[in-house]
């Protein structure tokens, strides 16, 4: 019997009875057009080429925010190495916690696509009264700033933890958006991508809300909790992690300051102590806006 309930992640709430459950990925494929993946980002790869190897024509689109680790690629550049620039592909990302959502509570996000039409399709499929999808041409954008808010979440969580208050917060806040647009625009991103529902909305949500997994890694980092320790309390995958990796990385190749990001970085991989990070950013040389 189908209890037809995620009883660890959304627990209370049944699956629609439109929606068909498989157990085998082979067989969930099978009929499909367009294929929605909800893994994360590090698994996407090996998804994609179970999908390759099927040989078949699929319209692909995902959930996934963050980079792969290996390699540093975004989502799409992974889709394009696998299946090739034409392929028919999207993103939809933004403020949306699962929960909320479940509960019908409204909620906007943005699909994001290089196939104008496919975004259109998408987002007609999706919305409804209390679920409503706007659509973009940036994918690159809209896949960095689904990455890179999961990294300031947990810096947000570990100034919270340490009770720097909500003028320190927001200084996070503005000032992580400004390094999200360095890295977005010089990896080709609309810098007006970062104002929007997968930019500052999606940023501001996961920094404020203890609904966000990785505030509550924040947070646990900040009481003396390693990684190991933290993510075993909260017991969800936390896509910050890696995604803080991942972006030192790309930073550092670039050359792009992003200096709240790598402070978060030497917290998590370097065993800097939380407050003396705080005192390494506040006393920076002074510059402009």
């Amino acid at each position: 019997m189908q209890l037809r309930e995620n009883k660890q992640y959304l627990p209370k709430f049944s699956l629609p009875k439109n929606i068909i459950i498989f157990s085998d990925f082979n067989a969930a494929l099978q009929n499909a057009k367009e294929v929605l993946i909800a893994v994360p980002s590090d698994g996407l790869r090996g998804i994609l080429l179970q999908m390759k190897a099927f040989h078949k024509d699929f319209d692909i689109w995902w959930a996934s925010k963050g980079f792969e680790v290996s390699t540093g690629l975004l989502p799409h550049n992974i889709c394009e190495e696998i299946f090739g620039e034409d392929q028919k592909m999207a993103i939809i990302s933004g403020p949306s916690f699962a929960i909320e959502v479940a509960e019908n509570k409204p909620t906007a996000v943005t699909i994001a696509s290089k196939n104008k039409g496919f975004s259109k399709y998408l987002a007609a499929n999706i919305s409804d009264q209390s679920f409503r999808a706007y659509t973009s041409h940036d994918i690159t954008g809209v896949e960095i700033g689904g990455a890179i808010k999961n990294i300031l979440a947990i810096g947000a969580g570990i100034s919270d933890g340490l009770n720097y208050g909500d003028n320190a917060r927001i200084a996070l806040i503005n000032r992580g958006l400004v390094e999200m647009q360095r890295l977005g625009v010089a990896l080709g991103a609309d810098n007006n991508t970062f104002l929007g529902l997968a930019g500052m909305g999606d940023l501001v949500l996961t920094c404020t809300s203890n609904l966000s997994r990785n505030h509550r890694f924040g947070l646990a980092i900040a009481k003396g909790k390693t990684i190991s320790e933290a993510k075993l309390e909260i017991n969800q995958v936390i896509e910050g992690i890696t995604a803080t990796a991942a972006m030192h990385n790309l930073s550092s190749k670039m050359k792009i300051d992003m200096p709240i990001c790598t402070i978060i970085n030497d917290i998590l991989f370097n065993n800097l102590n939380p407050e003396n990070a705080a005192k390494t950013l506040m006393s920076r040389e002074l510059q402009s806006e």
